[in-house]
């Protein structure tokens, strides 16, 4: 059971990073920065700097909250979840579209992809190395890449701002991309 110390302690955490969370989704700031976070907080900076050393501790404690908030589902672990993978994530893309929204902040989008795209990666790759046992390494890797690219949060955010395009649709882009790299490597049939 946590004290009352530490009940607080962690009120004011979920406080400073809700107020970072919210000047992002405000665009109020051009960077989001300690003493805006504390302002919008309502504290001072000093308190920030209690909880996070410094400002890049303060963004990669915005970037976990924020894929905490996101609920991004689990790698795919087989063939059909990898196809399926596109409709979920975007799905919660979608849902949770203010918070994917700020994980893609210019100021965070490098921490969000480092906490979440080498392990997508690797599971990804270990899966086509499994689909596709007897294709090359080198189209492996680039059905790895291609499929990790179209797994992102920023590609569900360019169909949806560049080309207007509704959930269904990106979901469709995303698909189809998947089962092209897959067809590519020979694991798209099996």
């Amino acid at each position: 059971m946590k004290t009352l110390n530490e009940k607080r302690q962690d009120m004011t955490r979920g406080l400073i990073l809700d107020a970072a969370f919210e000047l992002l989704c405000g665009g109020a700031v051009s960077e989001l920065t300690v003493r805006a976070v504390a302002q919008h907080a309502v504290i001072s900076e000093r308190t920030v700097f209690r909880y996070f050393p410094s400002r890049d501790a303060l963004l990669d404690a915005v970037a976990a909250y924020l894929l905490e908030k996101m609920a991004v589902p689990a790698v795919p672990e087989s063939r059909e979840g990898l196809l399926a993978a596109p409709r979920l994530l975007y799905q919660a893309f979608e849902e949770r579209a203010d918070y994917t929204r700020a994980a893609l902040h210019p100021e965070l989008v490098g921490k969000v992809r480092s906490l979440q795209a080498n392990g997508r990666w690797e599971a990804v790759s270990r899966l086509l190395k499994a689909i596709a046992p007897k294709a090359p390494a080198a189209e492996q890797r680039i059905a790895a890449a291609n499929i990790c690219y179209h797994l992102t949060a920023s590609s569900w955010n360019y169909y949806r701002s560049a080309f207007g395009f509704e959930l269904e649709e990106c979901i469709a882009c995303a698909e189809a991309a998947g089962r092209q790299a897959l067809d590519g490597i020979g694991g798209g049939k099996r």
